[in-house]
């Protein structure tokens, strides 16, 4: 599942090996992974185009071009983007192929085909996203425990339901939520409101040390050169329903909320807090 480590291995894959070049084509294979514009005029507007920088907002990945355009690509759930010769295989799931000078292309695939890309001037693109109603990076220096408890302080939600809302704080997924409640013994159903000092200095070290390990070990997916992410299997919580906790051996317990799949210790993440003080375990590499 791609989620912020993922995206930023790829935004920095594409700094080293396609910024500067050119786009000589495209192909859409599957209309509907472009967004705000047709097929045609996508392609149309693609071509001769070069690639000024890569950055990363959020999980979406913005490639800033030579006429002031921004070309956007979002994974969603389960996308992947490869650099790969010309004339290469295509992967059944291919949904774009962008050409660049020097024979190489851009491959865009999703097994389920939610990916999506899309292309316009920089602001307007980036007001048809809604990318200035993103709230702060938890990959920044500027996210600091300071900021994390300024972001909590009066949200009466539960904090899982809190830390996925990318218009509080950008860049937390699915997955690296649990870990990261895990990791700092929270409870994911408590209100977001209710942390202690203490507590937002454990969940604020628990998302820093998930998404680094997220980072240093490449993510789950492969990467731009089609190599495996070696995180995988570090998950802790993540998926684990009826698994003994890596911790303290008690069956991980599994609910909705908010709609997505949570996932939490109750015996070390207790519901009526604070968390107990054992060394918290991001690995099992």
């Amino acid at each position: 599942m791609a989620e912020v480590p993922e995206v930023e291995i790829i935004v920095r894959d594409l700094k080293q090996a396609v910024v500067g070049r050119r786009f000589v084509d495209a192909q859409v294979l599957v209309p509907t992974a472009v967004r705000f514009a047709s097929p045609e005029d996508f392609i149309q507007n693609l071509r001769g185009r070069r690639v000024l920088s890569a950055d990363r907002r959020a999980k979406f990945m913005l490639l800033t071009l030579d006429d002031g355009q921004t070309l956007a690509l979002h994974f969603m759930l389960w996308g992947e983007l490869a650099l790969r010769p010309v004339g290469s295989e295509r992967p059944p799931a291919t949904l774009v192929i962008l050409t660049l000078e020097g024979n190489e292309e851009l491959q865009l695939t999703d097994t389920l085909g939610y990916a999506r890309v899309a292309l316009g001037p920089t602001q307007l693109l980036a007001s048809q996203l809604k990318l200035a109603e993103l709230g702060p990076e938890a990959l920044d220096d500027t996210f600091t425990p300071e900021l994390l408890a300024q972001l909590l302080r009066r949200r009466r939600s539960p904090l899982k339901t809190v830390l996925l809302n990318q218009r509080v704080l950008a860049g937390l997924g699915n997955r690296d939520a649990d870990e990261s409640l895990w990791a700092a013994g929270i409870d994911p159903r408590r209100l977001a409101s209710s942390l202690s000092p203490a507590e937002i200095l454990k969940l604020h070290r628990g998302i820093s040390d998930v998404l680094e390990e997220g980072l240093r070990l490449r993510g789950t997916q492969r990467d731009l050169f089609g190599v495996q992410g070696k995180a995988l299997h570090r998950r802790n919580i993540f998926g684990k329903t009826g698994a003994p906790c890596p911790r303290c051996t008690t069956p991980v317990s599994h609910l909705r909320i908010g709609g997505r799949n949570t996932h939490w210790c109750a015996h070390c993440q207790p519901a009526d807090g604070p968390a107990p003080d054992a060394p918290a375990q991001t690995s099992l590499l």
